[in-house]
Parts: structure tokens; C-alpha cells; sequence
């Protein structure tokens, strides 16, 4: 539902909406919308350009509905390839492909609560 509104007005739209247009969404909607500009459609899905802090290069990240986190925060860290790393690895990790809202808080939380850690 977050999502949503950003990918609708990204297929009808090349610039950004105006604040009032997106008053009433949610506020993972508005930080979508604060990210406007690196965020790019490949056929009907939402990429988020990410580039380091010295441009030197960028990442294409896949904008995870928040139905799929938990499978990624199991695949990243919880399973056999993932390794039970720490916060700080499994958020490197998972950054190299994906991005969505609360992505740091949502992967310090998966790992503080990891039995196995």
C-alpha cells in the first residue's frame, strides 16, 4: 500500500507530485516521495538508484513491497548463505539489491531478535 500510490503516479507522471497531492498518504508514502527522482520504473517495477557518497558509482535497488521483507531478512541473514552476520553485514547485503522504508530499522531489529545470534 506504501508503494502503491508512488509506482501509479510514476506511470502517468515525469514530475514529481506536489506536496498537497500527497498529503493524505501514508508516511512511508511521503519518504517514497521525498525519493522521487532516483526512483525509476523497469518494465512496471520500481528500481531505486542509489549511488555512493563520491558518485563513483550506483546500485540499482528493486523496491520490496513489504509483503517480501521477511522472506529477504530470512534469505539475507537466517539461512545457510546468509551466515547470521551481524547488523551492519546483512544491511550491506541487502542493500546490494533491495531497498524499501525502514530498511536499517526493520534489519537491526530482525538480528537483535535472532535466537541463534
Amino acid at each position: 500500500p506504501d508503494i502503491r500510490p508512488i509506482l501509479e503516479k510514476k506511470l502517468k507522471l515525469a514530475d514529481r507530485p506536489s506536496r498537497q497531492e500527497i498529503a493524505q498518504e501514508s508516511p512511508a508514502t511521503k519518504r517514497y516521495w521525498a525519493l522521487w527522482d532516483s526512483l525509476h520504473l523497469k518494465d512496471g517495477v520500481l528500481y531505486r538508484k542509489w549511488e555512493n557518497d563520491d558518485g563513483s558509482s550506483c546500485q540499482w535497488q528493486l523496491i520490496l513491497p513489504r509483503i517480501r521483507i521477511q522472506e529477504v531478512l530470512q534469505e539475507t541473514h537466517d539461512s545457510t548463505r546468509g551466515g547470521h552476520f551481524g547488523i551492519m553485514k546483512t544491511l550491506r547485503r541487502i542493500r546490494e539489491r533491495f531497498y524499501w522504508d525502514r530498511l536499517r530499522a526493520d534489519v537491526e531489529k530482525w538480528c537483535r531478535e535472532c535466537q541463534i545470534c
